[in-house]
């Protein structure tokens, strides 16, 4: 936890940074003064408590286009020695006095506590004010910026024997950490801190993860990196998420092929062996991430546009070095050339390719390093698939560099070195490079322009250099290769009708195409721009633009219209399609726009740590602005790996997915589209062409709103909910509900008042619930389930409140309206088994995907429902980022998880030969283990005074023990054995008790070995077992009295209450899904007693911190006497926490469950005076006899044989038959 004060600093920590960041290498803003404003920050904790540990996100706004800086700040009392250049400054702290203030990365305290989030998977530490700080509430403070490591908590943590940051970079900061392994062996490792922040996947950690997954030697092994999520008012969820660093092996003593090749150009050596070694490590790189990422064949367009920037930084070089005009003519001839020739596919490439970024690592070879791309380019341009020539051409350039960087003519050394890198290239990557030339000669070119650039700004003196190479590829007035003729080009002509392939047309129609938006919308090519639509039936086409101006389009192929448009861009245009039935109809396109996940999102969701998944798949209505207004629609996004194919369906298309096939993004499986003009309210499904090629019509998995059954369709919807429970949730996030008063009420929410909606449930529950007394309300499943009649537990919807009773909105409004009347909202949930629906999730993509493929694991015998596939990381992300979403986006105050037991075994209802041992031969179902754990951790993490609580009826060890100490980590427990005991006991006649007393007394035994809740849940009165009051035995006077006494045992028991609706009155008949409650049984006195005990037992309860404030603590507990089985009595102490004086709170408890009342019976009470009889549930206002000890009882001073189990006092008490008795100190 770190501990921040209500201060004032002088100077502030802007102020000190404003001064300093100008000064730093990595600051791009090189002209005028910075003008940062902070935007957040994260902080880790030293476990020594001495160091300040700050990580600062600055966004810098002195520039044309803002720029966020992460600055790690450390704070210190004294001077860290050796540390004076990385001093940042000293401020005055108006609490802690001086503070010396460090650049993070040469503190070692940082450095340690870097790698260990790393390595362990952590997040920030949790920030609270120092205790005692005026005028703010206790509890942690909601974090500004998240991030989280992407290892694990088992991980080993090696020794750290040093660290120091490594000189010399541009535009990072690296820290050397020195680590030694178990053995001593010393295992030196480099994170580097990524200085400039943009939204999205940083390359260098997703490709250089990506080759040492693949187990590739030629990068350094990874070894973890760290992401976050910070405040962007830019991004349309108001939040960026981006790399923040990234860690990896160390080599020590090794040189980069640069300073290898430079000594062999000074000694003019011949370098072609170790060229052509460096040839065959590129090409072997390249072959690793093609097989590792997602590659494609160029189009026409992306050729086009890569052409287009090579001309525009060709005519950078003309302004900055006019002698570069002359090549003009070659330069474009050139690119021409390439156009028409062959081009390799595209895929992920280096983007930054020269000698000083590969090291020759002994026994090892080459190792390449800073896949990070051109630093100053924007995050999503170095993202994208590029040919790998674009590397080639990268170190030829480099070879040529070297050869002019040493004294003499090595013109003929660099020749060979080029000559035997693309040999050593070209035999490993296994292509003919001479089909490749005029491609390959278009990226150096192009390189030697940009070069031409930079020199001229920076190095004038190095400017021949790339002329040389512009001059020798494109040799002004002669042709550029032997051979070569310049042809004729004829001018000015026609460009040509942009037509569709109709093997492209026929895989669109099919449905097969993965890439529809290459294809359709606007797109660009050598000659310009122009745009392609799908509109059968069509009589004519036309694109209309901005200005008023029209396009016709001509009919291609089977409904694929298509025409040129004016300039080289594409326009904001939008799409008027003439049926012949005399109306224009007028439509945005949606091809023309870009995928509405980020690179970020689709990295997260491939790993499965997307924490906000609902923000990005599913249906979500946006906005863009544009020249011609303002565009709403939804975005559709979807996960279906292994289909072929996929399109949406719904009403704006009249159910036809011909007009809207889905792209598919990358490799992760996630198929996207953004259809304009489509709002809230409209219905939709997935259709999906599943791997075995049958078209399946498939209920959004995201959906969050449903059709009510039996109507299966997902409908867009978009919330305008404003809450009004701040106040609640400001304190929920500071408060310990662990140790806080908690009974609960569970509810059935369609059968408590059938027919109610949520609306009329927030008045009429609401206000029932609020009389009643009870701190929370635990609805059973919310979430969309196909059955009406049914429990809820077999969910189709997970993402979708349940439709019968309202929309999304309305349950908001029910929980808001709960939480302003001071109640908290715990929601059932079901991670362990869904329905079998075929519309559903089942064989989402015509496979098992979010069910385990094998039956031993994947079907649910019992229930007669598929088993979740917990190891499969998207599937584990669906699942946690579902329990999130409840709390987050509905505010719901915690979960209970139904079923845990049966996900924690993996022979749970299954005979020998019916399942499949774990890996280490037991029957312990590690995966279910591990999603639990990262549930309850993240739950706990993201939303601070929320509750998880599981239903586990086993002995498995550490339910609520902290996953930190390898326990599940849930808050409570639900103690099945509590229930079934005390329900034993009470179900035998008082005569019989004295036999099974044991039972009521064995819960204490192990009262303390978890964190309780006692449940009186829905599984109690149904399937025969009868209602509560039935349970009883005796005639209905007697049930009612047993009923009363053990409401009064339960409510003073160690444990958090839970209560099933109807019990509270004592229904007489079972509880059955498809009826109301039966609440004329209110109207008999009998009953409205037993109604008016409930309240009032929640009113003491809350009154007393003794029955609450220690349950999970056994010195909240003393037994007087656990031992009259023969009078069928058990008596006790509760105790609240000790204050300030001394004093506690106390609560005896004292249970007669005989059928006979005792008189005088003497008790031992911790205190002499007078103790007030609060509660007895005989009193003749709950129905019973009115016999008891009027009101109080008198305890003196007790000594030798007056004393009585152990207690300083002793009072003579009476105890009715069957009651229950709460003595408690009188006030003054």
């Amino acid at each position: 936890m770190a501990i921040v004060h209500r201060a004032t600093l002088n100077p502030s920590k802007r102020a000190l940074v404003q001064d300093w960041i100008g000064e730093q290498r990595w600051y791009v803003g090189k002209s005028g003064e910075p003008s940062l404003r902070p935007i957040g920050s994260y902080r880790f904790d030293d476990p020594d408590g001495e160091v300040g540990l700050e990580v600062s996100f600055l966004l810098d706004e002195s520039g044309k286009t803002p720029t966020l800086y992460q600055v790690p700040l450390t704070y210190r009392a004294e001077p860290l020695a050796g540390a004076e250049a990385a001093l940042i400054g000293t401020s005055e702290h108006s609490v802690l006095g001086t503070r010396y203030v460090y650049d993070g990365c040469h503190d070692p305290v940082f450095a340690a506590a870097l790698l260990h989030t790393i390595l362990t998977g952590a997040s920030q530490a949790e920030m609270q004010f120092a205790p005692g700080t005026e005028g703010v509430a206790a509890g942690p403070l909601p974090p500004t910026v998240r991030v989280q490591g992407s290892g694990s908590r088992e991980r080993t943590l090696p020794r750290i024997t040093g660290s120091r940051v490594l000189s010399g970079e541009q535009s990072n900061t690296s820290i050397i950490i020195d680590t030694e392994a178990e053995d001593g062996t010393p295992k030196p490792l480099i994170v580097k801190v990524f200085r400039v922040l943009q939204d999205g996947l940083n390359p260098d950690v997703q490709l250089q993860s990506a080759l040492s997954a693949a187990g590739s030697d030629r990068v350094p092994t990874t070894v973890g990196h760290l992401t976050g999520q910070w405040p962007d008012e830019r991004m349309p969820t108001g939040n960026a998420a981006g790399h923040l660093a990234f860690a990896q092996e160390f080599l020590p003593g090794v040189r980069d092929a640069w300073r290898e090749a430079l000594d062999a150009a000074r000694d003019d050596t011949d370098w072609s062996e170790p060229a052509r070694m460096l040839g065959r490590a590129t090409a072997e790189v390249h072959r690793t991430l093609a097989r590792a990422l997602p590659t494609v064949e160029p189009s026409p367009s992306r050729i086009a546009a890569l052409l287009a920037g090579m001309r525009a930084r060709f005519e950078d070089a003309c302004d900055a070095s006019p002698t570069v005009a002359q090549y003009r003519e070659g330069f474009h001839a050139l690119l021409e050339d390439a156009q028409d020739a062959k081009w390799p596919a595209m895929q992920r490439i280096h983007g930054d390719y020269h000698l000083g970024q590969v090291l020759d690592a002994p026994h090892r070879g080459w190792v390449l390093l800073d896949f990070e791309g051109e630093p100053l380019r924007p995050l999503a341009e170095r993202s994208e698939l590029d040919s790998p020539l674009r590397d080639v051409a990268g170190m030829l350039r480099s070879f040529d560099y070297a050869a002019a960087s040493v004294e003499g003519d090595r013109a003929q050394w660099a020749a060979h070195c080029r000559h035997a890198f693309l040999e050593g290239y070209a035999a490993l990557a296994g292509i003919d490079l001479a089909e490749h030339q005029p491609v390959l000669d278009a990226f150096e070119a192009d390189k030697a322009a940009y070069e031409v650039t930079y020199e001229a700004a920076n190095r004038p003196s190095w400017l021949p250099i790339p002329l040389g190479a512009l001059g020798n590829l494109l040799r002004a007035n002669a042709p550029r290769r032997p051979g070569a003729t310049a042809l004729p080009r004829p001018k000015n002509t026609e460009p040509p009708h942009p037509g569709i392939d109709p093997g492209i047309a026929d895989s669109i129609l099919a449905g097969t195409h993965t890439d529809p938006h290459s294809v359709l919308g606007g797109q660009t090519d050598a000659h310009g721009a122009y745009v392609r639509t799908f509109r059968p039936m069509a009589a004519k086409v036309h694109a209309t633009m901005p200005d008023g101006a029209r396009v016709e389009l001509r009919h291609d192929h089977e409904g694929f219209w298509s025409g040129r448009l004016p300039g080289r861009e594409v326009p904001d245009y939008r799409i008027a399609t003439d049926y012949g039935d005399g109306y224009e109809h007028v439509a945005d396109d949606p091809y023309r726009f870009l995928p509405s996940l980020g690179e970020m999102d689709l990295h997260l969701i491939g790993e499965g740590r997307h924490e906000e998944l609902w923000t990005v798949l599913g249906a979500h209505v946006r906005r863009y602005d544009g020249p011609q207004g303002q565009v709403t629609g939804t975005s559709f996004a979807v996960w279906a790996p292994n289909a072929l194919g996929v399109r949406v369906i719904g009403d704006f298309n009249q159910w036809d997915g011909y007009a809207h096939p889905m792209r598919r993004l990358g490799g992760t499986g996630v198929w996207e589209i953004f259809v304009p003009d489509v709002g809230a309210g409209t219905r939709y499904k997935f259709n999906v062409l599943c791997a075995d090629h049958v078209w399946r019509a498939k209920a959004d998995p995201m959906a969050r709103f449903s059709e009510t059954a039996p109507s299966t369709a997902s409908i867009v919807t978009e919330s305008h909910y404003e809450w009004g429970d701040a106040a609640w949730m400001e304190q929920r996030s500071h408060r310990d509900p662990h140790d806080g008063p908690m009974s609960i009420y569970e509810v059935h929410p369609t059968s408590w008042r059938q027919g109610q909606s949520y609306d009329e449930l927030a008045e009429h529950l609401v206000n029932y619930v609020k009389d009643l007394g009870f701190t929370h309300v635990e609805f059973m499943p919310i979430m969309e389930h196909p059955y009406p009649p049914s429990w809820g537990y077999h969910v189709t919807g997970y993402y979708s409140p349940n439709s019968r009773m309202g929309d999304p909105d309305g349950f908001r409004r029910l929980v808001d309206t709960l939480h302003r009347n001071g109640i908290g909202v715990i929601l059932d949930w079901v991670p362990g088994h869904f329905a079998t629906d075929e519309w559903a999730l089942a064989r989402f993509d015509g496979t098992p995907l979010y069910e385990h493929p094998d039956p031993r694991r994947g079907w649910h015998k019992e229930w007669g429902s598929y088993i979740f596939d917990f190891g499969r990381p998207q599937v584990r992300n669906f699942l946690v980022a579902n329990a999130l979403y409840w709390l987050q986006e509905f505010h719901a105050d915690g979960l209970r998880v139904d079923g845990v037991a049966s996900m924690l075994y993996l022979d749970y209802s299954r005979n020998p030969g019916e399942w499949v041992p774990n890996i280490y031969g037991g029957r312990e179902n590690l995966e279910a283990v591990r999603l639990l754990q990262e549930t309850n951790a993240t739950a706990y993490r993201r939303s601070p005074g929320t509750v998880m609580i599981a239903e586990e009826s086993t002995s498995w060890p550490g339910v609520t023990r902290p996953t930190s100490a390898d326990g599940l980590g849930f808050g409570f427990k639900w103690n099945m054995g509590w229930m079934h005991d005390s329900l034993d006991y009470l179900a035998e006649s008082p005569i019989n008790r004295q036999y099974h007393h044991h039972k009521m007394t064995f819960s204490l035994v192990y009262a303390w070995s978890e964190q309780y809740v006692l449940p009186i849940s829905h599984d109690e009165v149904v399937h025969g077992k009868g209602s509560l009051l039935r349970k009883m035995p005796g005639d209905r006077w007697e049930q009612l009295a047993n009923l009363r006494a053990f409401l009064g045992y339960m409510w003073s028991h160690p444990g958090k209450q839970l209560l099933f609706m109807g019990s509270e009155f004592a229904q007489e008949s079972e509880w059955a899904d498809g009826r109301s409650l039966d609440w004329w049984l209110l109207d008999q006195p009998a009953h409205w007693g037993v109604h008016a005990l409930v309240k009032d037992l929640n009113r003491i309860y809350k009154e007393h911190p003794a029955l609450w404030d220690l349950d999970n603590d056994p010195s909240g507990f003393t037994w007087l006497d656990a031992d009259d089985s023969a009078g069928n009595t058990f008596s006790y102490l509760r105790y609240g926490r000790p204050a300030k004086d001394g004093s506690r709170d106390i609560v005896a408890a004292l249970v007669n469950l005989s059928g006979s009342e005792h008189r005088d019976v003497r008790v031992g009470l911790p205190l002499a005076g007078r103790w007030d009889e609060v509660l007895n549930t005989d009193a003749s206002g709950y129905g019973g006899g009115g016999r008891g000890n009027l009101g109080a009882v008198e305890a003196i001073e007790a000594s030798g044989d007056d004393a009585r189990q152990g207690q300083p006092a002793v009072a003579t008490v009476t105890l009715p038959p069957l009651s229950t008795i709460w003595l408690t100190p009188a006030k003054d």
